[in-house]
């Protein structure tokens, strides 16, 4: 062998033990939990069936280990919220609070559009009991006053973290969303009452996420929502829920 390619040899196998003494290597369960990580995919989320048999994505599903960044759109919106948080997962150490962003930004698509179509059977999955009842009633109501809301969420710009607490039943996490959707409602005549198709509707709603500590599996439900700034001709999203 030639000398100079034997010197590279000896270089890089020395290149690769530096970088296991500093990095450390993979064992048999490690490399089983990197593949089983689920990413910005449906992976992430535990699913149910719909009623046309496809499936919709739900609820976030267990993961292992703690995620200390966010996404970028995503960020504290208080040095009190990020201590709590901090203080809360050292007893949470299966709790990934960046998953849990995501998650939470799907449920929040979710749960808009469920509404508007007056999808009862999926917002009964992810509302507590006392929001899903209110969100029921106002669906009753726009169906006995022959209306329909046509809403889609364009995007969700950004994403505040704004409280955590965690009491002797329920770990909480409060959010605010900063998004951007087109509402419209229309009459039994199909005439438009409320906003318009071609225009783009700011909303910045909080929303406070829960999960029970006594709960079987990793489910977390919505147990309150309301506006932080009122928007005309947005999805009218029924203030609801006391977590205090």
């Amino acid at each position: 062998m030639p000398a100079d390619i034997l010197l590279y040899a000896i270089i890089a196998a020395g290149l690769i033990f530096w970088l296991r003494s500093i990095l450390g290597s993979v064992d048999d369960d490690e490399a089983d939990s990197m593949q089983n990580r689920p990413g910005m995919d449906d992976e992430g989320f535990m699913a149910r069936k719909n009623k046309d048999g496809g499936e919709n994505v739900v609820r976030l599903r267990e993961l292992s280990g703690v995620r200390d960044d966010l996404p970028p759109h995503a960020k504290f919106d208080n040095k009190t919220a990020e201590n709590t948080l901090e203080d809360i997962l050292r007893e949470k150490e299966d709790f990934d609070l960046g998953y849990f962003i995501d998650g939470a930004e799907h449920a929040f698509i979710m749960i808009i559009e469920a509404f508007a179509e007056g999808d009862k059977e999926t917002l009964e999955d992810l509302l507590a009991p006392p929001v899903y009842k209110a969100f029921s009633s106002v669906i009753d109501e726009r169906q006995i006053a022959d209306q329909t809301v046509e809403t889609k969420v364009q995007s969700v710009d950004r994403i505040d973290i704004v409280e955590a607490k965690m009491t002797d039943e329920v770990f909480f996490i409060t959010l605010r969303f900063h998004a951007k959707e087109i509402c419209v409602i229309r009459n039994k005549n199909g005439e438009i009452i409320s906003g318009d198709p071609d225009k783009v509707t700011e909303m910045v709603d909080v929303w406070v996420f829960g999960q029970p500590l006594d709960a079987e599996g990793p489910e977390w439900y919505l147990y309150e929502t309301r506006d932080d700034q009122e928007e005309d001709h947005k999805t009218p999203i029924p203030e609801a829920g006391d977590t205090k």
